[in-house]
């Protein structure tokens, strides 16, 4: 009997290609995979992100091809790392002192997707802060506490819902090019 038949098991479930049984392969390890890349690089969360996917892809396509098969030679978790290590080199990540101890904490989905929604708040926060007074005014206005654009012409002493539309778009505008600039 393999050292590994529960991942040989998991492995079968995977081939079969059922998406649930994908979705909770990835809820499983992702939180394990982005603290062990989050603690032994200098990448950004969303790096580390684009890098899971790009491991999950290249785990996928070995797995339904049929080039990764029984008998494993590692755990699941063990390849996904190992393949994790391999590209974070090919995309130019610095040479690490990687540790062998890969994390065991499973953080619920949950939690993950709320850890990222408050990045994207206050990633959000800091362009708005980036942004002029009259802006900022009506982008909260608008995005943060509901106001029609009456509401916001109104306030704002502006001719016009369509006058409110305009100043909203030349914000956006202004910024769509915030957002290019930090990439």
């Amino acid at each position: 009997m393999s050292k590994y038949a529960r991942d040989e098991d998991r492995l079968r479930e995977l081939a079969l290609g059922g998406d649930a049984s994908w979705r909770t392969f990835y809820d499983d390890l992702r939180s394990p995979f982005r603290l062990f890349f989050l603690k032994h690089t200098t990448w950004s969360p969303e790096q580390v992100g684009a890098l899971y996917q790009d491991v999950m892809v290249v785990l996928h396509r070995k797995v339904t091809s049929g080039d990764l098969q029984a008998p494993l030679r590692s755990s699941l978790r063990t390849y996904l790392f190992g393949v994790g290590k391999m590209l974070y080199r090919k995309q130019g990540g610095s040479k690490v002192q990687w540790e062998e101890e890969i994390p065991e904490v499973a953080v619920p989905a949950s939690v993950e997707d709320h850890i990222a929604e408050r990045e994207r708040a206050a990633w959000v926060r800091d362009l708005l802060n980036r942004m002029d007074d009259k802006c900022r005014e009506i982008l909260e206005m608008v995005y943060l506490r509901g106001f029609s654009m009456e509401s916001v012409a109104e306030d704002l002493q502006l001719s016009g819902a369509g006058s409110a539309r305009k100043r909203k778009f030349d914000c956006l505008q202004r910024m769509r090019k915030l957002i290019n600039s930090a990439n």
